[in-house]
Formats: C-alpha cells, sequence, structure tokens
C-alpha cells in the first residue's frame, strides 16, 4: 500500500468544503535590529537616555550633554575607529543625542585610547567614513555598503539612519526573506533537520533524498469510519513540521527551505511535486509529503 501512496498525483480527491481564509493587511517587512542591546552599558534613563521626552526637554538635555562633554573631551576628536583613524568635530559625535556615540562622548563615560592618545572605537573602520558622512552631510551609502553601514548604525544607535537604509535593495530584500521565515514557528531548527537527515541518508550514494510532512493546519477527519492508523504516506518522512497561524501554505514553506539551501551553498536536484496519500474511505485522507534532495559532490 506504501508503493501506491508514494505516486504522484495532481488530482484533488478531496471532498472536504473549500476552507475560507480571511486576507489581513501586512505589516511592512522590517530587519530584527540591534535595538534592544545596541546601548548597552553607555546609556540609560537614569544617565541621560532622553528618547522619552518632549521635543524641548530633549533640546534642553542635549543642550546641557555637550556644555557636559565639551568640560571633558576637545572641541577636535581624534578617532581609532578598528585600526582606521580618524579626525571629527566633537559636535558631529553628539549630533543625535539618543545614540551610542552622543552617549560615550557625554562626559559621563570612559573610553578607552590607543598607544597614542586616539579615542578608540572597536568597529570596522572601512565602514565608519560612511557613518561620519551621514553625521556631517545626512548623506547615505552607496547600496554596495549599504547593509554594512544598517549594521553599523544600529550598533551605534543612530535608528534615523537605520530606517532610512531599510529601503535599500540588498536591506529590503533580507527584510522580505525575514519576514517570512518569521511565519514559520522554529524555522531554522526545522532547516538544520532536513540537513542533518540529509545527510545521514546520503551516507551510501551522496544523495541525501529528505522526505518532508508539512501541515499548516492538523486534519481531523469526520467520516466516522475514517482509519487515522491507514497506514498514511507521511509514515515516510523523515521531518514533520507543522502548524502555523500565517497564510502560507505548505508549498511556500518548502520552497523557502529549498531557496535558503541553495543560498547557503547546498546543491539540490529540482524541485519535485507533493506526493498525496491515496486512502479514502468516507473521507480522502489530505496529507501528503515533499521531497527535497541535496547532493553531496
Amino acid at each position: 500500500m506504501m508503493d501506491e501512496n508514494l505516486k504522484d498525483t495532481s488530482e484533488d480527491e478531496s471532498d472536504s468544503v473549500e476552507e475560507v481564509v480571511e486576507m489581513k493587511p501586512l505589516p511592512a517587512p522590517r530587519l530584527i535590529t540591534f535595538r534592544q542591546n545596541v546601548l548597552g552599558g553607555w546609556s540609560d534613563r537614569s544617565s541621560g537616555n532622553d528618547s522619552g521626552l518632549p521635543s524641548s526637554a530633549r533640546e534642553t538635555t542635549t543642550s546641557l550633554n555637550r556644555q557636559s562633554s565639551t568640560s571633558v573631551f576637545p572641541a577636535i576628536i581624534n578617532l581609532n575607529v578598528g585600526g582606521q583613524l580618524y579626525m571629527t568635530r566633537l559636535s558631529t559625535l553628539l549630533k543625535f543625542s539618543d545614540s551610542m556615540l552622543a552617549a560615550m562622548f557625554s562626559g559621563r563615560h570612559q573610553i578607552d585610547k590607543d598607544k597614542d592618545g586616539n579615542f578608540f572605537l572597536d568597529s570596522n573602520g572601512q565602514v565608519f567614513c560612511h557613518i561620519l558622512e551621514y553625521l556631517r552631510y545626512g548623506t547615505l551609502p552607496p547600496n554596495d555598503a549599504a547593509y554594512l553601514v544598517f549594521r553599523d548604525a544600529n550598533y551605534y544607535g543612530l535608528h534615523e539612519l537605520a530606517d532610512m537604509l531599510q529601503l535599500k535593495p540588498e536591506i529590503a530584500a533580507l527584510a522580505v526573506k525575514q519576514a517570512q521565515r518569521a511565519q514559520f514557528p522554529n524555522y531554522e531548527t526545522v532547516k538544520e533537520d532536513v540537513i542533518k537527515a540529509a545527510m545521514a541518508r546520503a551516507t551510501t550514494s551522496r544523495i541525501g533524498d529528505v522526505y518532508v510532512y508539512a501541515f499548516r493546519k492538523d486534519f481531523k477527519p469526520r467520516a466516522a469510519n475514517f482509519n487515522p492508523k491507514h497506514g498514511c504516506i507521511i509514515e515516510n518522512a523523515q521531518v514533520s513540521y507543522g502548524g502555523w497561524e500565517s497564510a502560507a501554505d505548505e508549498d511556500i514553506f518548502i520552497r523557502c527551505l529549498e531557496n535558503d539551501l541553495i543560498e547557503e551553498g547546498f546543491t539540490l536536484r529540482p524541485h519535485e511535486g507533493k506526493k498525496k496519500c491515496k486512502y479514502y474511505f468516507g473521507q480522502t485522507c489530505p496529507k501528503f509529503i515533499f521531497k527535497i534532495t541535496i547532493l553531496f559532490e
């Protein structure tokens, strides 16, 4: 019976009522950033993080911070950023009062110096030039540097810059990809399970065929004489995963897996259609499995 179940079919033999899915508007995808942890020990409510204050109070706080900074730091700041030397005005570093840079140079914290007396920042020195260009002129980096600048903009707490960079092509694509994967709980764990199953099955031939049973909603039979132990096709699956709340169906989930595996460098055989269960007794079994084949060449 299991050989018959593994046959490919595109026919829909289900007698179930068509499911009506209410489509709700989705929010624009946004990348998960470092905002929750970026300031770390550099800034908090008690030490001057004024993000919750009205604009007039923030202006007053910024003015006080600058007065405090000028009493500790020189007007011209020499920086060693990951080995790259920069020179800029203190006022440039203090431009955004809720940033980590403003917190560092507020006069409330001690900053490490290198052997030559330059203030040291432990980040990518080649990227920092774009950070300075934004602080000085409000200019955005070219597309080929956008992601690295986006990463450091979050690190330095430059939220306005990070928000603008979300619309750059590479970062927008990452945001969409992240939002798509977020529809599936424990997605990364399932992807790892598929890779491990393929490795185990490829020991002899270097061909890792993995059958995946994916289901958005669990199936509950309505027919009283439906036998749940009918030797279902899903018994052939090495990996089972479900369910999830989003409207994305099982085909989209499998496509996500295949695309990610290919992007990570794995060689896959062309996508195959899902294989449906053939059982029928009072009601068709609607379950099906997908085959993902990873070649270890």
